[in-house]
């Protein structure tokens, strides 16, 4: 009776070894389908319902009836517009004179973007010495794709607008070209400095890098991480441009 315990244990054993490695065989087969489709990604951001926002966007809401708008409601177009691949009736209307209109914040544009589980990172460098402007960058998924949207906001207003369908290697690559940069917590006043303020969303993190502080001690020209950053949403990013002032 012992041995026969024993060798049925001994059987069993085995068996959850075996069921053990074709668990990890099938795991390590897995191949997770899911390439972009550039296609199909620009007919879903080129559908009227894509982004919409039904009280704005009637026939009868005016452009200009952005000046009558709450500072809130004025805020929220305002974020609906940098995630848009073109522009809106509203974006010709933004400006630093009227009241309620918004203008860029770091802090706010931290605050906005943190935790959407639909944005994989948002960004924006600034302000800088053109009349206080800021460069905008949302990065969000699209089934297998993500839009990536740019916008230039010049004394507060759009000067500035273009887009891309990247895939998931390209939003890769800039998580690791983000990663040797030296990244400074969020402060609670917001600099004034030339900066980038991040949030990242896949990492569950948010954070800001002092362009002022990222130069070469020799030259004050941009470190070499800094210039791979300004590289990659310059030149490795093919932009489709649908507003320049």
């Amino acid at each position: 009776m012992k041995r026969l315990f024993l060798l049925t244990l001994t059987s069993i054993l085995i068996l959850i070894q075996c069921k053990t490695k074709i668990n990890d065989a099938d795991e390590k087969n897995i191949v997770i389908d899911c390439s972009c489709d550039t296609t199909k990604a620009i007919q879903i951001i080129s559908n009227e319902e894509f982004n919409k926002l039904s009280k704005y966007d009637t026939i009868t809401f005016l452009g200009d009836s952005l000046y009558s708008l709450s500072a809130e409601e004025n805020r929220k177009l305002w974020y609906r517009d940098i995630e848009h691949k073109d522009t809106s009736k509203f974006t010709k209307y933004w400006n630093s004179y009227a009241p309620n209109n918004y203008h860029a914040n770091h802090l706010d544009f931290v605050k906005y973007y943190e935790n959407k589980s639909n944005i994989d990172m948002a960004f924006q460098f600034g302000p800088n010495r053109d009349l206080w402007a800021y460069h905008i960058f949302v990065i969000k998924k699209l089934d297998c794709c993500y839009l990536a949207t740019r916008s230039y906001f010049r004394h507060a207003r759009f000067t500035y607008k273009a887009y891309a369908i990247i895939n998931g290697n390209q939003v890769d690559s800039l998580h690791r070209i983000l990663e040797p940069i030296n990244k400074l917590p969020i402060d609670s006043s917001g600099t004034r400095n030339y900066s980038g303020y991040f949030v990242d969303n896949r990492n569950k993190t948010k954070f800001h890098i002092d362009f002022n502080k990222e130069v070469k001690e020799e030259s004050n020209e941009p470190k070499e991480e800094i210039n791979n950053l300004y590289e990659f949403v310059d030149k490795k990013i093919t932009w489709t441009v649908t507003f320049d002032l």
